[in-house]
């Protein structure tokens, strides 16, 4: 089958590789119908996370089931299904209490050795562990080009602005306006957010959230601390929620959060380094809480409820869309910050 590998840091290409078996009594094996490109695979593509040549990438995608191991009860060949990014066992005692990233077992689909060694799903077809618990049905009424958002970044949105969890009055500022600081802000507004303030230095992903209902700050053009303080009586934002996985956005949270505000940490961080003043943060009364891997399958309904409801339209997002085959132009696009989204469609 057709996949996209990692070829060398800031390199992949679409090879051949063996199509997945079936050797899990509680697996299946999905046909791909559209994959995505993620942030995180950013940070695969650039090593940030062990990574060896030929490993398949690619966590985003959704799919018709083609085979299902004996134990399997929820699901059938023909069935169109989204796979959760991250992998879960369903029984642990992490999983019982709804947090499925932590599950002693998880994996990542696409992450190399950091992700458990789990083949990735940009690819014809993907093998899912645990099927019951790793797959999503998907209504009829969601289509492909919604449906790969609810594995992974669009729940991510909503976990992270139900963690912000903004009171009547309160200023939420989102640090990041790429998928995940997008989604996290639709969420925001849908949940009935008064005042959502998204940050960023690219034009065209800051008019997609001015058209989503929130006031923007070109950071470019505007010092975020100052730009927050203007609006806010000079006390800052009482909720920041980090976006993007970098220190630089991370210290810039910190910038523009108010004495006593929260801060929700959703990028994706892997060996990265920040230095901490403790006596600062202490000094400020500052909460700071890190979603970490968002436990997907915890957020599924919800992120599916609100897609249905219109409340949360990912589309706007998607600015490319292309073959499988023409994968290392799309990460090209989307490294150099060119696309918002690629869908990629075998």
């Amino acid at each position: 089958m057709r996949a996209v590998v990692f070829v060398a840091e800031g390199r992949v290409e679409v090879a051949d590789v063996p199509e997945p078996v079936l050797d899990d009594p509680a697996g299946a094996i999905v046909r791909v119908s559209r994959a995505a490109i993620c942030g995180t695979d950013l940070h695969v593509l650039h090593r940030k996370v062990p990574i060896e040549p030929g490993d398949v990438l690619g966590h985003e995608a959704v799919g018709i089931v083609e085979q299902v191991g004996p134990a399997v009860g929820r699901f059938a060949a023909g069935d169109r299904v989204v796979l959760s990014y991250v992998t879960a066992c369903g029984s642990c005692w992490f999983c019982l209490r709804g947090e499925t990233s932590l599950c002693q077992d998880s994996k990542v689909f696409g992450a190399g050795a950091f992700g458990g060694d789990l083949p990735g799903a940009q690819a014809e077809f993907v093998a899912v562990p645990a099927a019951d618990v790793n797959l999503f049905a998907l209504p009829a009424a969601i289509d492909d080009d919604r449906g790969v958002f609810l594995g992974d970044v669009l729940p991510t949105g909503v976990a992270a602005a139900a963690l912000a969890a903004p009171a009547p009055g309160e200023t939420t500022a989102v640090i990041g306006a790429g998928p995940v600081g997008y989604l996290t802000t639709r969420a925001l507004l849908g949940a009935g957010a008064e005042r959502v303030v998204v940050l960023d230095r690219e034009p065209e992903r800051l008019e997609l959230a001015r058209r989503a209902g929130a006031e923007v700050i070109d950071i470019r053009e505007r010092d975020p601390e100052m730009a927050l303080a203007s609006i806010t009586d000079d006390r800052g934002a009482d909720v920041v929620i980090e976006a993007v996985g970098s220190t630089e956005a991370f210290s810039s949270a910190l910038d523009v959060v108010r004495r006593g505000g929260r801060i929700i940490v959703a990028g994706v961080f892997a060996g990265e380094i920040a230095e901490m003043q403790l006596g600062v943060w202490w000094a400020r009364a500052l909460q700071v809480r890190f979603l970490g891997q968002c436990p997907a399958h915890a957020w599924w309904e919800a992120g599916r409820d609100a897609v249905l409801a219109g409340t949360i339209d990912p589309t706007p997002l998607i600015s490319h869309r292309m073959p499988l085959d023409d994968a290392a132009s799309g990460y090209d696009l989307f490294d150099r910050r060119v696309a918002t989204k690629v869908l990629l469609q075998p």
